[in-house]
């Protein structure tokens, strides 16, 4: 048999053995602040907050509660159409400018699109992920493991910007399910678009309440990138402690 025949046939063997070794498919990365340190972002967007600060307050107001809605008392708008219209209605009714409201929440809605959907990516071109992202990720893809991005703002354009664009099969945005982390359906969504269990996925993330407590909620297994956090699976600060916990018999 001529020798790439047996080095494909080895391959599969080992991915199929590495898989079964550690009982997970799929590893799905947050973005903002695990991939990159959050900081990063914040120096870059001074000016924005300069200029519209009351804009980006009640942006940031207004998905606080729209998680609190979520959550506690059951509105789940059914898009991202849905979500925009309320996240824009939510702004306008603590903006107070003496127009009537649905010209509030229109004018609310351009600036939020402009702001945070069309110039916020922009500011990635100069960011560059922590180090050993790149190196712990073609490591997890190269035993088999397939890796996928899940954030709550659209991660498409900042995963090019980052330079990692090559390394992830799917880029899902939670706003496309309608909802914002830890709603299980964002979790849900992303698990049959890619079409495995939620006991097969590893999400990675930083932020304990979101990227920890919400894919557990489903079932899934969870990782955080920080100090030390009792319900993950695993919390680490040095990127190639992922690695080499997803594969040993840790994992």
């Amino acid at each position: 048999m001529p020798r790439q025949w047996w080095t494909g046939v080895l391959l599969l063997l080992y991915t199929f053995y590495m898989q079964q070794k550690i009982g997970i498919r799929a590893v799905v990365f947050d973005v903002d602040g695990t991939l990159y340190p959050a900081s990063s972002l914040y120096m870059r967007c001074i000016d924005m907050f300069i200029a519209h600060p009351r804009i980006v307050l009640e942006f940031s107001a207004a998905r606080k509660e729209l998680r609190s809605l979520q959550m506690q008392h059951g509105y789940i708008p059914q898009n991202k159409e849905d979500l925009h219209r309320l996240q824009a209605s939510l702004m306008a009714q603590h903006l107070h400018i003496d127009q009537p409201h649905a010209q509030t929440a229109n004018r609310a809605r351009e600036l939020m699109e402009q702001l945070f959907y069309l110039e916020l990516p922009k500011r990635f071109a100069s960011i560059r992920p922590y180090p050993e992202v790149r190196a712990t990720i073609e490591k997890i893809r190269g035993s088999g493991i397939r890796v996928a991005a899940l954030s709550d703002l659209p991660p498409q354009e900042k995963i090019y910007a980052l330079g990692l664009s090559d390394l992830f099969e799917r880029s899902f945005c939670t706003e496309d399910f309608g909802v914002l982390k830890p709603h299980p359906r964002a979790f849900e969504g992303m698990a049959e678009a890619l079409g495995i269990d939620f006991s097969e996925i590893l999400y990675v993330g930083n932020n304990i309440q979101y990227d920890i407590e919400g894919p557990k909620r489903v079932g899934m297994r969870a990782a955080r990138r920080g100090r030390r956090c009792p319900g993950a699976d695993l919390s680490f600060s040095r990127w190639r402690e992922l690695a080499d916990w997803l594969l040993t018999d840790k994992g």
